[in-house]
This record gives structure tokens, sequence and C-alpha cells, in this order.
């Protein structure tokens, strides 16, 4: 631990609600949220709360969250307000874990650097993201990678690429604090960089719904789509409560009038049995449930 340096120096909100820090906005009481501003106070909380065994987690934009009624006991991290830093040094981006994908994207395209153009849209933090190995249109946030550091332990650690696991939606980071990540980029034409962004943009406004919801619900399995396989159920627009099946893409529930979390898990239960009795493909969340 450092010296001159304590809990209470580092912003806390008690009896904190999760549907705050999360982009579906289903309600869940928590014990409270630790918002550091900087890479000192975040190893710090997370060393103390890993120390003490404090019940947390930690979270990035919350974009890919539901939390349950049992989270009254839980304490989360969250990098809402951490600082960004993004450096850059012979073509190699040194990017801290608190970044937007989007930032990140917009930084890269100034300097003709290309990579994250297709990730841009998904409304992620860079260590969420790199922690579920995030991909978007064939593209994946691992393709690019150097490095990453993190807190393992207690104790700060750099892995190379090659010693990190990369699976579809998944890492060996599960269990670690991201710090920030290294990237080497490809140079390619600013203004090709800019539009290629707004396809990818366009592509996904016109498929995917907008509104109070997680992301995809459903990874897609081996040779088909999540979202054919519900679509071919008849079972968009289907309603649970306040949770809603978009009727623009199958593999997005919306919180479309204050869904519970009962609601969503009901709504999710229903879609896996659908599928399975006409094609016994089980399907696995993408989402995660706390």
């Amino acid at each position: 631990m450092t010296k001159n340096f304590s809990i209470s120096d580092i912003e806390y909100e008690q009896n904190a609600d999760a549907k705050d820090v999360t982009t579906m906005k289903i309600p869940s009481k928590l014990k409270g949220i630790f918002y550091p501003k900087n890479q000192k106070e975040l190893i710090f909380i997370y060393n103390f709360l890993s120390i003490n065994d404090i019940d947390f987690k930690l979270i990035g934009n919350g974009s890919n969250l539901i939390f349950s009624p049992n989270c009254q006991n839980l304490v989360l991290i969250s990098t809402k307000k951490l600082k960004e830093k993004i450096q850059i040094k012979n073509d190699i981006l040194n990017i801290s874990c608190g970044m937007t994908l989007y930032k990140i994207y917009n930084f890269c395209q100034k300097l003709g650097l290309s990579g994250f153009e297709k990730l841009a849209g998904i409304p992620a933090t860079l260590g969420g993201a790199i922690i579920m190995n995030a991909g978007a249109f064939g593209e994946n946030i691992c393709d690019y990678l150097l490095s990453v550091k993190i807190v393992e332990n207690g104790k700060i650690k750099v892995l190379p690429k090659e010693k990190i696991e990369f699976s579809y939606r998944e890492t060996s980071l599960k269990n670690c604090l991201v710090l920030s990540a290294k990237f080497r980029l490809p140079h390619k034409d600013k203004c090709q960089i800019e539009r290629d962004f707004y396809k990818y943009q366009y592509l996904r406004n016109t498929k995917q719904p907008k509104g109070l919801c997680s992301g995809s619900v459903f990874k897609n399995p081996k040779s088909f789509s999540a979202g054919f396989l519900i679509e071919n159920c008849l079972l968009k627009g289907k309603t649970i409560g306040g949770a809603k099946l978009s009727e623009k893409h199958a593999n997005f529930i919306l919180n479309e009038n204050n869904a519970s979390f009962c609601d969503v898990v009901n709504l999710i239960n229903l879609i896996k049995e659908e599928v399975y009795n006409k094609y016994q493909i089980m399907l696995e969340e993408e989402i995660i449930f706390v």
C-alpha cells in the first residue's frame, strides 16, 4: 500500500444503484461505488478490496452487464471518472484502461492509424473490451494488441499478447485488473479511415436497435447467427414484463418499460428454450449477469 494515502481519498457513493452505471438501466441496489480518478487510486482500491475479502466488481461503461437483486453487499469500482491517457512513440500506442473505443478511434484517425474504426461503435472502455475480447465486423480488439499491463495478485505485470489466451468474447484476463495496453496499428489514409468508420456506423445503425440494452444477448454459435435462429423462432417483439425482444434485431433485448432483472432473465430463458426445441442448439449468453 502507498504511504500517506487512504481509502477516504477516493470518491465513494454509498447505497448506489446499478442502473446508474449500466446501459440497460436494470435497477439493483449496491453497497456502494468507488470512482478512482487516476491509476494510483485505482490500484489502491483494487488491492484494498482484494486483501480485505470484500465482494467487488470492476466496471467500465457497463454495456454488457446486468445486476441481480442480490447485490446489496457488492461494491463496484467504476472507471467512469478515471483520467484518460493515450501516448504514441515509434508507432506504438499506449492507452489507459478507462478510455472509450470511440475516443481511441478519434485519436487514431487524426494520425492516420487504422484499427479501431470497426470497434468504435461498441460502447465500451478499453479495459472491458480487452477482457471480453470485444469485436465487430470480423475484427477483434486483440488483432493489433502488443501487450497488456495488469494487476494480478497485488502485483503489476506486463503480459505480451502471446501470454494471453484469446477466444470468442473471452480471455484469460477475467480475474485481473487491466491498467493499460499497447498497440501497433497500420497507417492508412485519414479520409479512408473516417469513411470506413461512418460505413460501419451506418451498418450498425440500420441493423441494431436504439434504446436501453446491453448489446448482443447471445454469442453466435458455430456456423449460425444467434439473431437468425431467434428470428426464425418468430420471437421478435416478444415481451415479458418491461423487457422486449427487439423487432429490428432478434439478438437484442430492450428495457422497454422499467424492466426488472426477472423480466430479462425470463425472456432469455424463453428464447433459449424455443431455439433449442427447434434447432437443438443451446445459446450461450454474451451479456454477463452479476
